[in-house]
């Protein structure tokens, strides 16, 4: 297996990082409870130099469509690369970049430039897709949308390389709509988020530990509701008692019409 192969298997077990010094580090919380932690939440509105060299506020990069708020670093070793490939893998699959989002990747090494943006942007392809944005920002304006989106990173002792978590946000009108931890693997709840992007109400959402079984499920490729296995089950005990009880009680007309008869 390749090193960017291992990478992406290992990606879903990492543990979601948020921004803050190592020592003031919170107990963890499962995925998807951190994640609804900064849903609603205001992001702050900092400035950006953009690969090309300008100079952006979020506001306005974010004032047509949302934005997919991803970080990375140039010189990362480890899950930067397999999970940006995956976002640019995913939101292609999924669709709606460029008509309901943009994807901003917003470096935290402040040792990156803006031509570690462009050779970055070089390796995925994306130098000419408009619908993505690789960006550079100061430190208290990284500390202020890390500290927001709770997205963690540290830098390992004796080492250019960080610890650091993976972590795709949509923000929209200045607040937060819904976060993704993880990466491959979480395609299908990408398709959630843009049809809410899009302005569908997705009526549920999947948790840790969530039964197997469920009364409607979601199709995020079509945006429909289905029924789902666990409303049989949920039936199935009413249908049985009707069964029976039409069982037990057509014996007992037939004998009373034939007695009316004679």
């Amino acid at each position: 297996m390749s090193l960017r192969g291992l990478a992406a298997a290992l990606l879903v077990g990492l543990p979601v990082l948020a921004a803050a010094p190592a020592a003031a580090q919170a107990p963890l919380l499962p995925a998807t409870r951190a994640e609804a932690r900064i849903e609603g939440r205001a992001v702050p509105d900092i400035a950006l130099r953009l690969a090309d060299g300008r100079e952006r506020m979020l506001s306005e990069l974010a004032r047509e469509q949302a934005l997919l708020v991803t970080f990375f670093y140039r010189r990362c070793a480890g899950v930067c690369t397999p999970f940006l490939q995956w976002i640019d893998e995913a939101t292609v699959e999924v669709g709606g970049i460029g008509s309901d989002y943009r994807v901003l990747a917003l470096s935290f090494d402040e040792a990156d430039t803006v031509a570690d943006l462009q050779a970055q942007a070089r390796t995925f392809g994306l130098s000419e897709n408009a619908n993505w944005h690789f960006a550079v920002t100061g430190r208290d304006s990284l500390a202020q949308i890390a500290g927001a989106l709770e997205f963690w990173y540290r830098r390992q002792p004796d080492s250019d390389q960080f610890d650091h978590g993976s972590l795709l946000v949509a923000i929209r009108d200045g607040r937060v709509i819904r976060a993704l931890s993880g990466g491959p693997g979480q395609t299908r709840r990408l398709r959630e988020l843009v049809w809410e992007l899009r302005g569908r109400v997705v009526p549920y959402y999947e948790t840790d530990n969530a039964p197997a079984l469920r009364c409607v499920d979601f199709d995020p490729r079509t945006g429909t509701l289905r029924l789902d296995w666990g409303m049989l089950l949920l039936v199935a005990p009413a249908l049985v008692s009707l069964a029976a009880a039409m069982a037990l009680f057509r014996p007992l007309r037939s004998r009373r019409g034939a007695a009316l008869r004679s």
